[in-house]
């Protein structure tokens, strides 16, 4: 099974076991919906957790879990990343991805090869492809329609526009 990464354990909050989380995902009432089951990676293991209660505080979500119920048990799971199996992601609409499915993609401008998607990283001003050049700095492209004409996940192909300076 796959599982993606939707967010970072960063602290525990009060006595009862609830854990800060800076989360990384779209879908925060989905996620954290009572009755959602997650997963937190620990290194020793994956554990299966189901949301109990959630609120945000700041850019941190605080999230009970029924399976931790002291600060004692959520102490172990601080630094951990919280995760949910692949087959329980959101459908999304055309021209809407997720980050991890760009990863690893040939990035092409004028049918000749540029690089791959090293990452993609949350900006203020948007996303942007760190795109790995052979022998060259890595470039970052703003994943925007104004940037990219195409992107075909079977084939494994980002097209981007040729426009000067981008490259």
């Amino acid at each position: 099974m796959k599982y993606i990464v939707i967010g970072t354990v960063t602290n525990t909050q009060g006595i009862r076991g609830e854990l800060r989380v800076k989360t990384d995902s779209d879908f925060k009432e989905d996620r954290y919906a009572k009755g959602s089951e997650l997963y937190i990676n620990h290194p020793k293991e994956r554990r299966k957790v189901t949301v109990l209660k959630h609120r945000e505080k700041g850019d941190m979500d605080i999230v009970a879990f029924e399976e931790i119920d002291s600060i004692d048990v959520a102490e172990k799971y601080k630094g951990c990343t919280l995760e949910v199996a692949d087959e329980d992601r959101n459908p999304l609409e055309d021209d809407e991805f997720y980050y991890d499915d760009l990863n690893g993609l040939e990035v092409l401008t004028d049918n000749k090869s540029v690089g791959t998607v090293e990452e993609v990283l949350e900006m203020p001003q948007g996303a942007m492809l760190r795109v790995r050049r052979s022998g060259k700095k890595d470039a970052l492209i703003p994943f925007l329609k104004v940037f990219i004409e195409d992107v075909d996940l079977d084939e494994g192909k980002i097209k981007v526009k040729e426009i000067e300076g981008l490259l």
